[in-house]
């Protein structure tokens, strides 16, 4: 058995209080992290909000005439037709689907930090572009590069949050994706509401952008991922990273675990156990880093003097020691040994680990958020909230999805609080089985009415989704995809999100025209299949480490 590795206070040696990292407990570090992190995914929900009801409240679109009036440089309208409309909306989810496709590639090139990071610079380039919009060409412009931040925001938020959650709390840390959107989708919507004078429009486009700026400003000081790290061969930073995320617990099975997921071929599992073995012994040398990495060593010196690793029943190495020690780093043929699995290869099991049953199940779950037709209950433009309400007043549609996603918070912070307790399975199965029973109760509303019915079957619809068919997806990918391959598996299942996000889009006004009353009963075939998969197919994997499941 390896010795115990923990990240303590100097004056705080008690070993028998430490536990096990992968027990870890809250961790206001990681929650700050992530709350950060989550600003880039309020940005998606807002860029949908917010054009959710700009058509007729801001931007109050027609042609450019005698009664428009301009502030300054920047007209008070823009002039669109209908067409140009529809391809200035849906274009955000084509910018999604290309950020998406390169989000791997680039979080695995510099990180996924500094992905998040130089993704905001393009965020807040889109949201320059959205606000100080003169044209439609420039507008949709504008909603293209936005929507590229989002597709990589989509997959590079989750992986990272996916690699610095604690096993035991990975759930609920994960849920804050969904949670983040909802929010932005609510506060887009309602801002975009109230401002319907002048240019107060441009303000509510461009306003992600602010949240940009925070990230920029606050992000570079938050740590690396570790596993990202291990995988670039950054093993002293690794190891600095894992200790900062996990102070106070014995984080040496939970190194070691990390190491088994990376796609070792020339080592077996017991050499790497030796070589961890000797990393443990010599833990105190977290400070003796190779030359060229000395002002980070200095800088790390400075900011966290009160970090130290000890191993239980030996006494601390010292200094000179450590420096004369092979240190875990220093044996390891870490270049060798590691390889990053790329789309193709785990689609045809060309990895370590056979890993496709794994990644069906990931798209299926990723796919049927959209399948299961809650972009036709949420945007007002087309939707059966718009078909039956809008001949009462114009505007109760609009509100209507503003109450559909309030009232899902508390779906989602019930799921947070249950994420970790009930597990993936369950929450999945009586989210997929609760909208089935929805769909079929909105359907009969459609054919025979009521019209009340139908409304609330569309809440009770929402709010059984964000228990778990739109959390659980989000998350799990990091759950049972291991790191060589979780970067190729991510943008995979990211890439066919926002393309089944354009299908959609495409697909259910054509149904609304040929097939009105059918709409919900194709959703509600595609959920009880999904239902039924989860059943048979889809692994539990809470508190279960990837080498497990």
């Amino acid at each position: 058995m390896y010795p115990r590795v923990f990240a303590v206070d100097l004056h705080d040696v008690d070993g028998d209080r430490f536990q096990d990292s992968r027990q870890a407990g809250f961790s206001w570090y990681v929650l700050t992290t992530t709350l950060l992190v989550s600003l880039s995914v309020i940005s998606i929900g807002w860029s949908f909000g917010v054009v959710n009801v700009s058509k007729s409240i801001i931007c109050q679109i027609s042609p450019l005439g005698p009664g428009n009036t301009h502030s300054g440089e920047f007209p008070n309208r823009i002039p669109f037709s209908n067409s140009a409309w529809t391809i200035a909306v849906g274009i955000l989810a084509v910018g999604g689907f290309l950020g998406a496709l390169v989000s791997g590639a680039i979080s695995d090139s510099i990180g996924r930090r500094n992905a998040l990071v130089v993704n905001n610079g393009l965020c807040l380039a889109g949201s320059v572009l959205m606000g100080t919009a003169t044209t439609a060409v420039h507008f949709t412009l504008g909603r293209f590069v936005i929507g590229i931040a989002c597709g990589v925001a989509s997959g590079v938020a989750n992986t990272y949050v996916g690699e610095i959650a604690p096993l035991k709390w990975h759930g609920f840390y994960g849920s804050f994706f969904q949670l983040s959107i909802v929010i932005g989708l609510l506060f887009g919507q309602l801002a975009a509401m109230h401002a319907t004078g002048g240019t107060g429009w441009r303000i509510v486009v461009a306003f992600p952008g602010v949240f940009s700026l925070i990230q920029i400003a606050l992000l570079p000081l938050r740590v690396e991922s570790p596993r990202y790290l291990l995988k670039a061969h950054h093993i002293n930073e690794a190891r600095h990273a894992l200790l900062t995320l996990r102070r106070g617990y014995d984080v040496a099975a939970e190194w070691q675990e990390s190491l088994l997921s990376l796609d070792v071929v020339e080592i077996n599992a017991s050499n790497v156990r030796y070589h961890s073995d000797q990393w443990s012994a010599t833990a105190a040398a977290a400070s003796a880093v190779p030359a060229n990495d000395q002002a980070d060593a200095n800088a790390l010196d400075k900011n966290d003097s009160k970090l130290t690793m000890k191993t239980k029943g030996h006494k601390a190495v010292d200094d000179n020691v450590a420096a004369s020690s092979l240190t875990f780093a220093e044996n390891m043929p870490v270049e060798r040994a590691t390889h990053v699995s790329g789309v193709w290869q785990t689609l045809c099991g060309r990895t370590r680990d056979d890993l496709r049953h794994l990644m069906a199940c990931c798209i299926v779950l990723m796919v049927l958020q959209q399948l299961s037709g809650i972009s036709a209950i949420l945007f007002s433009d087309s939707g059966v909230v718009r078909d039956i309400l809008d001949p009462f007043s114009p505007l109760s549609a609009p509100w209507t999805c503003v109450v559909v996603c309030g009232t899902s918070l508390p779906a989602i912070f019930l799921c947070l609080a249950c994420v970790d307790r009930l597990g993936r399975r369950a929450l999945l199965l009586g989210s997929l089985g609760g909208m089935s029973v929805c769909c079929v109760l909105i359907s009969a509303g459609l054919f025979y009415g009521p019209n009340s019915m139908v409304m609330a079957a569309v809440f009770l619809c929402y709010f059984a989704f964000n228990m778990g068919a739109g959390i659980v997806p989000w998350f799990i990918i990091s759950e049972v995809i291991p790191s060589y391959s979780l970067s190729a598996a991510t943008t995979l299942c990211c890439s066919l999100y926002w393309v089944m996000s354009i299908a959609i889009g495409l697909m259910v006004p054509l149904i609304e025209n040929i097939v009105p009353q059918w709409l919900f009963v194709i959703f509600g075939c595609f959920t009880l299949a999904g239902f039924l998969l989860v059943m048979l197919f889809v692994p539990e994997t809470m508190n279960c480490p990837i080498t497990e499941v």
